[in-house]
């Protein structure tokens, strides 16, 4: 049993791996690093920069904790840059090492779909080679969506990539989208400094989140200078004779900054592969899958952003040990089985407060025809959330009336992205707000919110 796959990111390398544990020989194609998107230029830097950006943030708020500190603080992008560099060439080490000790084989070249169970590899040191497999999963990722009519890369609007390369601090900067992207980079470039403005199309921030959550958040960005020009559009940039980006807004509004970048979204990266050729059905740019992860080609499996839909690093490394299990399944004999719950997925947001949902809404909720109860515990009340000078925030849950079953959960406040997924094993194994309120939190702990907002939630339901 071979099974190859296409693309070492999250997605990719979590299917190779699944894949050898099962007992396949597996063939691992990638034409630059393992890791991804994510690891490299993504998720894993994004994240060693918001920390960096926080503890200086804090630092400048000293006083409040009763700290001084002589001089104050400043950001060395050298030194920041050198350890985002480390963090990440030592997570693609244990990648590397993981592969090897699981005897997966990595071919590093351009993978190209010439029939379905066939990929031809242009190596990266020379020559060509063809890889025939039982099955093959597609996991070529994601691509950062360009803005028509506007020049991208260093030397013009910055992309994520460019913001992630850490090539300087600008003292004034325009983010095009007021998304996941856009507000992460916000939180770190107000933090270190720089004069930041935020352009939306939307009229609100992080588009398709609860207004509760989202009011909080953009107050928040506010006090740290962070201004919003919402329901507006940037519809051309241009640079200056001075070297200064002027981008020019649907409103009539410009604005002037030393580096504009653009954090629109990511576009499934589905082409140059011979996907189309061999005649794979595609949703838009995304390739169409069934629940089990099967392309419209016998044998073909298809994860992670290149099928459109959440596209999240933990949702691809789910999807790939599923589509792996599949792919073994059925070259077994057996039926595929496996396949990927979108109600336990938790989403987060790693702004200043952190963000993070799981399951319905109860606007969602009532849209499947559930009788739903929602309650709010804010943080204001928890002392550990006080204590960290992190009082602002909530503990939004939505709960099934009658049942009391957990049906979904927003956090917006400190450690959201670490406690929020409590809430997500509630949802999997069916569990209501009333056993979790008798579960003992320990004290003090900022998830005793979450036990307080199912103790109000079973009183109601």
């Amino acid at each position: 049993m071979h099974i190859a796959v296409l693309g070492g990111g999250p997605g990719g390398y979590s299917a190779a791996f699944e894949a050898a544990r099962l007992g396949a020989e597996v063939t691992l194609i990638e034409r630059e690093r393992l890791g991804g998107t994510c690891l490299n230029r993504g998720c894993v830097p994004t994240k060693a920069i918001l920390r960096s950006a926080r503890v200086l943030k804090d630092a400048r708020a000293a006083e409040e904790f009763g700290l001084a500190f002589d001089g104050g603080a400043s950001v060395d992008v050298d030194a920041l840059r050198a350890r985002k560099e480390g963090i990440v060439s030592e997570l693609v080490g244990q990648i590397e090492g993981a592969a090897k000790r699981l005897k997966v084989e990595v071919v590093s070249g351009q993978g190209r779909l010439t029939a379905p169970r066939t990929i031809e590899v242009a190596l990266a040191d020379g020559g060509v080679r063809t890889v025939s497999a039982d099955a093959v999963i597609l996991a070529t990722g994601s691509v950062v969506f360009e803005l028509p009519g506007i020049d991208h890369g260093p030397d013009g609007v910055w992309t994520s990539d460019d913001a992630i390369a850490l090539s300087g601090i600008p003292p004034k900067i325009t983010i095009i989208g007021g998304g996941v992207i856009g507000l992460e980079f916000a939180c770190a470039y107000a933090a270190f400094g720089s004069t930041v403005h935020v352009v939306e199309l939307t009229p609100q921030v992080l588009p398709g989140n609860d207004k509760r959550v989202v009011r909080l958040v953009q107050q928040e960005l506010e006090g740290m200078g962070v201004a919003f020009h919402l329901g507006d559009a940037v519809e051309s940039v241009e640079r200056r004779a001075d070297g200064r980006m002027l981008a020019h807004l649907k409103s009539g509004a410009m604005l002037e900054s030393d580096v504009v970048m653009s954090a629109v979204g990511r576009v499934p990266n589905s082409s140059g592969f011979g996907f189309e050729e061999v005649g794979l059905e595609f949703d838009r740019r995304a390739i169409k899958v069934d629940g089990h992860f099967r392309t419209s080609l016998d044998g073909v499996f298809a994860i992670g952003d290149l099928i459109g839909g959440v596209m999240l690093a933990h949702v691809a490394e789910e999807e790939g040990v599923a589509a792996a299990r599949n792919a073994a399944a059925e070259l077994s004999g057996k039926p595929a089985a496996h396949t990927v719950d979108p109600d336990c997925l938790p989403a987060c947001v790693y702004t200043f407060p952190e963000v993070a949902t799981v399951g319905m809404s109860r606007d969602s909720a009532k849209e499947r025809g559930l009788d739903a109860v929602q309650v709010v515990a804010k943080f204001a009340g928890n002392g550990k959330a006080l204590a960290e000078g992190e009082g602002a925030g909530f503990v939004q849950l939505v709960a099934e009336k009658g049942t009391g079953r957990v049906l979904g959960c927003q956090i917006v406040g400190p450690h959201a992205v670490e406690i929020i997924h409590e809430v997500a094993l509630c949802i999997h194994r069916g569990v209501t707000v009333g056993e979790v309120a008798h579960m003992v939190h320990a004290h003090p702990t900022v998830s005793e919110v979450v036990k307080a907002a199912a103790a109000d939630a079973a009183g109601k339901i």
